[in-house]
């Protein structure tokens, strides 16, 4: 038997969305996806992150909308959380290597 493509679990979850929380709040969610994308440090992408955080809380198809972004490589925020490249971004910054010395 052969695997189920990407492409199809992909549109199967996006058929769920219409059921979503935020069905009706195309400006918000733009507004916060605006926001989040253009934040440069992590703390600035988490407290974008809180709005829809609280939405998304009491989603009822919070698992779908997570699963659509792993699949689709989405950037922006699904789920109540951020993703790039349809991976999560856990909104760390980047440590600095340190130097050794001799």
């Amino acid at each position: 038997m052969r695997g189920v493509s990407r492409e199809v679990l992909a549109r199967d979850a996006a058929w769920s969305l219409a059921d979503g929380s935020c069905k009706d709040l195309t400006v918000e969610w733009a507004r916060w996806e605006a926001t989040y994308v253009a934040s440069v440090t992590a703390a600035a992408r988490l407290a974008a992150l809180t709005e829809p955080a609280v939405l998304c809380a009491d989603c009822p198809i919070v698992t779908e909308c997570a699963d659509l972004a792993e699949l689709s490589g989405y950037t922006g925020i699904a789920a109540g959380q951020g993703y790039r490249n349809g991976r999560l971004d856990h909104a760390r910054q980047r440590q600095p290597r340190q130097r050794r010395t001799a």
